[in-house]
């Protein structure tokens, strides 16, 4: 085995993304003790220790960081050559597209309504958090991306806003305060809170937490999950208050929710949408992806 061929990197890269071999594992669809024993060799055959390994998973260390900057690279590279060879050859390839939960309201639909209207072959899509969706990029797993702003940047992608999208309060139907025409978040302070994890949003949660500390209030997150529908479901069976986008409270109705207006955090509280892309990708989107802005009720 070649120690840096295109299978080990792949894995290599699974497990420094995934932070355990087992959800590493999982992604790639195999077995674990297979994965462990490539890793092991891989290290073996380098002579460095890539990860340091702990009861709460696997951590890159220096040698590993570097060499995960480098894969992603050069699987990237690979990836972009076999496309151009297939492009070159006339061998029309679909687009393989990342996007955050927020991005099904409007910007999903209107890629793939602009994809169809061009006789586009239908693109893969994956649902993946911002992170995610920039490791793939930057691996060539990816061609597209829509996400939420994302913290560094990636070189050789152009990034374009395609609009923000204030947040609502969800609450227990039988709630004290669910007919209120509108709220201020300031009433909702000192309630538990239904919410994201903080890894998957951490500026938006130190937002929601200033929020509360304005309000004389200390946030107090008694649930978190990552979609949603989850959150709701969370909220409906009474378990604490929640926050949903605007567009996503038009789409989704769970039974037992209300969602009120908040009309003092649309300047504050709101989550951003992006297009992230290579040029010649972000050339032929953007005839068909227009800036979205929505604010206030």
């Amino acid at each position: 085995m070649n120690s840096l061929d295109h299978p080990t990197l792949r894995q290599f890269l699974a497990v420094a993304e995934a932070g355990t071999l087992r959800a590493a594992a999982r992604r790639l669809n195999m077995s674990q003790p297979p994965l462990t024993a490539r890793i092991r060799l891989l290290e073996d055959r380098l002579g460095v220790q890539l990860f340091e390994r702990s009861v709460k998973g696997m951590r890159l260390t220096a040698a590993g960081a570097a060499l995960a900057e480098d894969a992603r690279a050069l699987l990237g590279a690979l990836a972009r050559a076999e496309a151009r060879a297939k492009a070159a050859a006339g061998e029309a390839q679909p687009l393989r597209i990342g996007f955050v939960s927020a991005a099904l309201s409007a910007a999903v639909p209107d890629l793939l309504r602009g994809l169809s209207a061009r006789n586009a072959p239908t693109p893969h899509l994956q649902e993946m958090t911002t992170p995610q969706q920039l490791d793939a990029l930057e691996a060539g797993a990816l061609d597209v991306g829509l996400l939420h702003p994302p913290a560094r940047r990636l070189d050789g992608f152009e990034s374009r806003p395609l609009g923000r999208d204030p947040f609502w309060a969800a609450l227990p139907s039988d709630h004290r305060l669910a007919r209120r025409r509108a709220l201020r978040f300031a009433e909702i302070a000192g309630e538990p809170f239904i919410l994201f994890p903080k890894a998957q949003g951490p500026a938006l949660r130190e937002t929601i937490e200033a929020l509360a500390k304005d309000a004389g209030a200390t946030l107090r997150v008694v649930a978190e999950a990552a979609r949603a529908h989850s959150q709701l479901s969370l909220v409906a069976g009474g378990l604490g208050v929640g926050l949903v986008t605007r567009a996503t409270a038009a789409q989704m109705t769970i039974r037992g929710v209300t969602v009120v207006p908040l009309k003092d955090t649309a300047e504050r509280l709101f989550v951003e949408l992006h297009l992230l892309a290579a040029p010649d990708k972000m050339a032929m989107l953007t005839k068909f992806t227009a800036p979205r802005r929505t604010g206030g009720r």
